[in-house]
């Protein structure tokens, strides 16, 4: 009974826009989690305190820990324009519909000039 009363007590952190300075923003499939934008490793939600992220950044990329925040505010705007499938679908969904457009109309000026 008391491990699920100390299940029930684990601190569910939350996002925050401070994480980034340390190179983290929330996990695509689970928000709850952070992923490094270095090196694209996913922390569990036990792991998302201050210090554990920087010890990361220490650790894992010791050449970065003296980068500012404007840094990976713009390693966060790449990660975000990258291409990702839905994005390349959609955008070959879009010229399939321009394309199919214009073959009618086309077509429609064909059949009004017979």
């Amino acid at each position: 009974m008391t491990d699920a009363k100390s299940e029930s007590k684990k601190k569910c952190r939350q996002y925050s826009v401070d994480y980034l300075k340390f190179g983290f923003i929330p996990s695509l499939p689970d928000k709850q989690s952070l992923m490094c934008l270095l090196c694209n490793k996913v922390l569990s939600n036990d792991a998302i305190k201050p210090s554990k992220l920087h010890d990361h950044l220490r650790r894992c990329h010791p050449d970065k820990t003296e980068k500012d925040l404007k840094y990976f505010q713009t390693l966060k705007d790449k990660f975000q324009k990258r291409p990702t499938l839905d994005r390349m679908f959609a955008s070959t969904s879009q010229r399939n519909d321009d394309g199919l457009r214009g073959s009618y109309n086309i077509s429609l000026l064909l059949s009004e000039r017979s």
